[in-house]
């Protein structure tokens, strides 16, 4: 498991939410990376692995391919 210094998760923290604009990002104390938006949730150990999550929630599906968060 990698542990992150104060200044390493502000930065992280910084870079992901100018990346994603939207989305509500955090680090836990437990080590969880995390992002909301509306009803989604991504929770994951690794920044990086929250990163690609992220983009491919971000990634325009085509009409008729609409998930269950674009049902309401």
């Amino acid at each position: 498991m990698q542990s992150h210094t104060t200044a390493q998760v502000i930065h992280r923290l910084g870079e992901l939410s100018a990346e994603f604009a939207g989305w509500r990002i955090g680090h836990g104390g437990s080590g969880h990376w995390w992002a909301v938006r509306g009803n989604e949730l991504v929770r994951t150990r690794d920044v990086d692995e929250l990163r690609a999550r992220l983009r491919e929630l971000s990634v325009p599906r085509p009409p008729g391919l609409a998930g269950p968060a674009d049902a309401a």
